[in-house]
């Protein structure tokens, strides 16, 4: 329900921002924008576009919501629609595609995408597994860490593993410094057994990678992987179909090499146990704020039911930008999802120093057909595609990782 009082939306002061629900949370949202300090609008207005224009983007996407089945359920208040067109770097069309998406895959998979109640997960996060770390990097981005070792695949459900990850993001996207500097995920695959391959299906695969790329309303600007196992090219095979060229551009393998990370990541931002100079990891403060705040996602996970068909007919019919390839969803967890892809003609190629592995771009005259036959990583010999990780497992005959750093030694080029 939307107030009657008016506000310039076009105002270039206060971060251009308006609120036009009563829900507190969106006021409180709303609030946060408002209070930015200059240093984060400058931000938002060179790396984003956001601008005197901004009250009137926000009018057009809520105009793009109110005639589709979206206002049925989902929020219209103007720090909510501000989340996708940050993302999106203000382009609407873009940005309701992206919420669209977003509506969709929470009613095509509610086992993964549901967040609520957040009391479900209190196990798994008491295993301290996962937290947004409380320092920054030197870019204003937010650093999510998460640790294999601690994640016992015989205690938590692969469901679990999936909507934890998914809440993180959704209590992190409220922030708008979050929004405007987006995030960083350092995952620690340390500890990868048998167990775990359950939680690297292609299907699981393919999910993230519409999180990451079109579902949801954050920049992901960083993936850093560290103690990655010899055949870590096999997952990346996996992802390869599904990943564009500009995240694929922004994967770090480190192997076991710490001072290769800290390029990238300063020891300011890193637990002790990375050799940083915070605190132990610990989690308490982090899983504490998103426990306490049941109501919050309760709400936010009562928007969007009842749309689904709605959803699924706008993202297979609409072409809001004809000279780009759109989704194509469907139904069935064998359909692809295609997304329109950036520099069609750019190839990838991979940066080596020492234990780290930097996925680059090349200016080359290669083609798209051509380059799903190239390998992401230096081995010399390509490893064929797999349907899950527990064929490899099994192939090798490995129960446990200590020939792991050694076995990765080898592949080095």
């Amino acid at each position: 329900m939307r107030s009657n009082k008016s506000s310039k939306s076009n105002s270039p002061s206060k971060n251009h921002i308006c609120d036009f629900s009563i829900d507190p949370h969106a006021e409180f949202e709303g609030e946060l924008n408002r209070s930015l300090d200059k240093t984060w609008r400058d931000k938002a207005e060179k790396e984003l576009n956001e601008n005197s224009e901004t009250g009137s983007k926000i009018k057009q996407l809520r105009n793009f919501i109110i005639s589709s089945d979206l206002n049925k359920k989902g929020r219209e208040d103007d720090a909510f629609l501000l989340r996708f067109l940050r993302a999106k770097k203000f382009d609407v069309d873009k940005s309701f595609k992206m919420m669209q998406k977003y509506y969709w895959m929470k009613e095509h998979s509610p086992e993964l995408f549901h967040v609520s109640p957040p009391s479900d997960l209190k196990a798994m996060f008491e295993m301290q597994i996962q937290c947004m770390l409380p320092q920054k990097d030197l870019q204003g981005r937010q650093i999510y860490l998460f640790r294999v070792e601690k994640c016992d695949p015989y205690k938590v459900p692969v469901e679990h593993v999936f909507r934890s990850n998914v809440l993180a993001l959704e209590d992190a996207i409220r922030s708008p410094e979050v929004q405007i500097g987006g995030l960083v995920v350092l995952l620690d695959m340390a500890g990868l057994s048998l167990g775990h391959a359950k939680y690297l299906s292609p299907h699981l695969a393919k999910r993230t990678v519409e999180v990451v790329q079109e579902a949801f309303p954050l920049r992901f600007k960083a993936f850093h992987i560290l103690h990655e196992p010899f055949y870590f090219d096999a997952v990346l095979a996996m992802l390869k179909p599904f990943l564009k060229d500009k995240i694929r551009r922004r994967i770090h393998l480190h192997g076991n090499d710490l001072n290769s990370l800290y390029k990238h990541i300063p020891k300011d931002c890193l637990p002790a146990e990375y050799g940083g100079t915070q605190p132990a990891f610990d989690n308490k403060i982090w899983r504490s704020r998103i426990l306490n705040n049941e109501e919050y996602f309760n709400r936010l996970e009562s928007y969007g039911n009842g749309c689904e068909n709605e959803i699924i007919n706008n993202i297979n019919n609409m072409d809001l930008h004809h000279h780009h390839k759109h989704y194509e969803a469907s139904g069935s967890d064998d359909d692809e999802i295609y997304c329109d892809a950036e520099d069609d003609n750019k190839s990838l190629d991979v940066e080596c120093d020492g234990n780290s592995i930097q996925f680059i771009d090349t200016e080359t005259e290669d083609s798209e057909e051509y380059d799903s036959d190239r390998v992401l990583s230096p081995r010399k010999k390509a490893m064929p595609p797999i349907e899950s990780l527990e064929e490899m497992f099994l192939k090798h005959e490995f129960s446990t990782f200590t020939l792991k750093e050694k076995e990765f030694d080898e592949i080095k080029p």
